[in-house]
């Protein structure tokens, strides 16, 4: 572990200031669209709490398929959205 500390002490007596970082010539990304994670088991989409009727026969189906289950019923919107269905 003293190994560690050493070597980020030493990176860190080295590092250039963010001050001192030209950026001026990176564009500025405004396009997301088929943004893909590179680790999408970190990145949380941010989720909004709705109240919303589906029929009867829909949410049983989905219950019925136990814990998680609105979680389901979110990725299963959220396919068909991207694929262009709804």
């Amino acid at each position: 572990m003293k190994d560690l500390e050493e070597l980020l002490a030493k990176c860190e007596a080295n590092a250039v200031s963010d001050s001192q970082i030209d950026t001026s010539e990176f564009p500025e990304i405004t396009d997301f669209s088929g943004f893909e994670p590179m680790h999408p088991e970190y990145f949380k989409a941010k989720k909004e709490q709705i109240s919303i009727r589906f029929n009867s026969i829909l949410v049983d189906h989905f219950k019925s398929l136990g814990k998680g289950w609105q979680t389901k019923v979110n990725d299963f919107l959220m396919a068909s959205y991207l694929a262009g269905d709804i």
